[in-house]
């Protein structure tokens, strides 16, 4: 993803351990209520997306639910439905001001009201934390702002020895409160950086993730049974896929309409027994797990015809 390609993958790792940390941080959150203060939510809150965007954002993502007007000129180079990689990257093709922004998404879990119920500026304190070591990376600006469906972080960072030649990184990260996390990832030549992070910064608004489904869906609950064992590894990923292939071909798990991938990938995402855990033990909801079999589904991991 950044300007120079062999650094592309340590910058790769970096967004992956970003998960991971912030993740841990969000996790001390919730297990220590000592953070939560007052409740700073305000009743008045909106919705961190508008809804008119749809009509003119020009970049869809039906798999993870989202969609972005890029920044004028910028086209997407690489596109991918993996979610421990960049969902999409949009470079500038400026030679004379490079630039380009990733799409990272990660399921985590849903908000609590711990986390809710902490002040702005101790979650923003501890998240830029644990994204950047000190040692490693300047930050020189962070921002955070609640919404009524979560938060966004703003960060612009480089590496501590920067020189000319080194590029500055400004990053959104939305944190919704149903557990989806996406990451916009923007990396700049640093003469052309505050050109390119306006250009970033508009498109950063436009973007939009459509809400989950509210559409109720009965699951037996002995289905849970099989769900936390294959979360904690007691039975096989093709145990637990042929499970779902039977229950799906005779009715007992009825998915919403989707549409399925030709191109199969025998791997399942980590989030996805990650969510088959929560939901087994009351974490989330029917909806939020079929969602995970609907990703299933579509990426051809599970053959339903």
């Amino acid at each position: 993803m950044l300007l120079i390609a062999d650094t592309r993958n340590s910058f790769k790792l970096r967004l992956v351990l970003t998960f991971i940390l912030l993740g841990i941080a969000l996790t001390f959150l919730m297990t220590n209520h000592a953070w939560a203060e007052e409740n700073t939510v305000q009743n008045s809150l909106t919705s961190m997306f508008n809804p008119e965007n749809i009509q003119t954002n020009t970049y869809n993502d039906p798999t993870y639910n989202f969609s972005i007007l890029p920044p004028h000129g910028w086209i997407p180079v690489s596109q991918t439905n993996q979610s421990d990689s960049a969902l999409v990257v949009f470079a500038n093709e400026n030679q004379n001001s490079n630039a380009n922004f990733a799409i990272y998404f990660y399921q985590g879990k849903p908000i609590s009201n711990v986390v809710l119920s902490t002040p702005d500026n101790q979650i923003l304190n501890l998240a830029i934390s644990k994204l950047f070591d000190s040692s490693k990376y300047v930050v020189y600006q962070k921002n955070i702002q609640r919404f009524s469906d979560g938060f966004v972080i703003q960060a612009v960072i480089s590496e501590n020895k920067t020189t000319q030649n080194s590029p500055i990184t400004e990053e959104f990260s939305f944190w919704l409160n149903d557990g989806r996390q996406y990451f916009l990832v923007m990396v700049s030549s640093q003469n052309s950086f505050y050109q390119n992070a306006a250009d970033f910064e508009r498109s950063v608004y436009t973007f939009y993730v459509e809400p989950k489904p509210t559409t109720s869906i009965n699951i037996p609950s002995w289905i849970k049974n099989d769900a936390k064992w294959w979360s904690v590894g007691t039975i096989s990923d093709q145990t637990f896929v042929s499970g779902i292939q039977y229950m799906i071909k005779n009715g007992i798990i009825v998915i919403p309409s989707t549409i399925t991938s030709t191109n199969q990938s025998p791997q399942i995402p980590s989030w996805i027994k990650n969510s088959a855990g929560w939901w087994a033990s009351g974490q989330i909801s029917d909806n939020d797990f079929v969602k995970g079999i609907q990703y299933l589904v579509s990426n051809g991991i599970i053959k339903v015809g």
